[in-house]
């Protein structure tokens, strides 16, 4: 170890509060080793909530995917009812269905 850090080691010991300066030093590398463990653990634990937090955006868009085909789905057979209601010719439902459909896309 390089001398001047004995010698502040000497002049330091007992303001924090140790017996001598192995103690001080022995403390000094413990906290330097568990801060470095802890930096470690914690870049790990970030990759792993990131991991769960992308899986977790994936399973939300597919849900939400499922719930707007399931509405679109609802609104064209709301359509097809209202259609039958009143008596609209098949060719000109297809028609009009087509629009329906193209602007139930943009909408979506």
């Amino acid at each position: 170890m390089p001398g001047d850090t004995l010698k502040l080691a000497d002049e330091k010991y007992a303001d924090f509060g140790f017996a001598n300066r192995s103690e001080l030093i022995n403390a000094a590398l413990r906290e330097y080793f568990t801060r470095d463990m802890l930096r470690q653990f914690t870049g790990e634990l970030a990759s792993v909530y990131q991991q769960i937090e992308r899986s977790e955006i994936k399973e939300l868009e597919r849900h939400l995917s499922k719930l707007s085909y399931k509405i679109a789905v609802e609104l064209a057979q709301i359509y097809m009812l209202l259609a039958t209601g009143m008596d609209i010719p098949y060719d000109v439902d297809r028609s009009l269905r087509g629009k329906f459909v193209f602007w139930l896309g943009v909408l979506c």
